[in-house]
């Protein structure tokens, strides 16, 4: 269930630079071309000490033991608890079970979501949906697409009606088309105040980051919907080396 539990630097979406602990689950349905999930064969890695980098590998952990490693590797300035992926509601019953702990403890709790799962969300402080793209797949059918985008967009009204301060990401390739952000922005608009965070992919092999004239043309265009709740994030921890 546990890929890794450690402690670092928010390196992207709305609360960039802010200090968390990452709790990382194992697995995700969906096979985006830009994820690195899929090459990662460890399970059960805890971070030794917070921001060291240096691990040790458990042979079991349960839920008390994912809650009293976040006890020992809180710091003074942690910010919140991210529960990311992998997708974490795959595993929706354990991660309740641990998220009314922690709030019972008083951390604040961040939910990183591909959002596929609409009806097993519940309260987070905060959550970060990524909204994906057609072309964040090499193949995909246009009914399971549509299916997709459906059931994101229903995560994000849930979240937001649950009072979670719930924000979108959406990663930007080269090929990224212009008209098909803005339409994601205009039903993001219908929900509420919603942020966007438009994030320009990190290139790797063949995958290409957009112009800089595409970022600040797919802003301007998301803005005639969400106004100033557009903002760009790059992918600042693998810039910094850390995890």
């Amino acid at each position: 269930m546990i890929r890794e539990i450690f402690s670092s630097i928010m390196g992207e979406g709305k609360y960039i630079g802010r200090r968390f602990i990452f709790v990382r689950f194992a697995g995700c349905p969906l096979k985006c071309i830009y994820c690195d999930e899929n090459h990662k064969k460890y399970l059960n890695r805890v971070e030794k000490a917070p921001g060291s980098g240096e691990f040790e590998t458990l042979k079991n952990m349960d839920i008390e033991d994912i809650v009293n490693i976040i006890d020992r590797l809180k710091t003074p300035d942690l910010f919140a608890v991210s529960f990311t992926g992998g997708e974490p509601l795959l595993y929706f019953k354990e991660l309740k079970e641990i998220v009314e702990i922690l709030k019972d403890k008083g951390y604040k709790t961040f939910l990183e979501s591909n959002g596929m799962f609409p009806d097993r969300v519940f309260y987070f402080d905060i959550a970060s949906i990524d909204i994906k793209l057609r072309e964040h797949f090499n193949n995909i059918k246009e009914d399971e697409y549509k299916k997709l985008y459906r059931n994101e967009i229903k995560t994000i009204k849930n979240l937001y009606n649950l009072n979670s301060d719930v924000y979108a990401k959406i990663v930007i390739m080269e090929n990224t088309n212009i008209n098909t952000v803005k339409e994601i922005a205009k039903d993001l608009s219908d929900i509420g105040d919603i942020t966007l965070c438009i994030q320009p992919v990190t290139p790797y092999g063949n995958i290409k980051s957009p112009s800089k004239r595409k970022l600040f043309e797919i802003m301007e265009a998301c803005g005639e919907y969400l106004k100033d709740n557009v903002m760009l994030t790059i992918q600042m921890h693998k810039y910094l080396g850390v995890l």
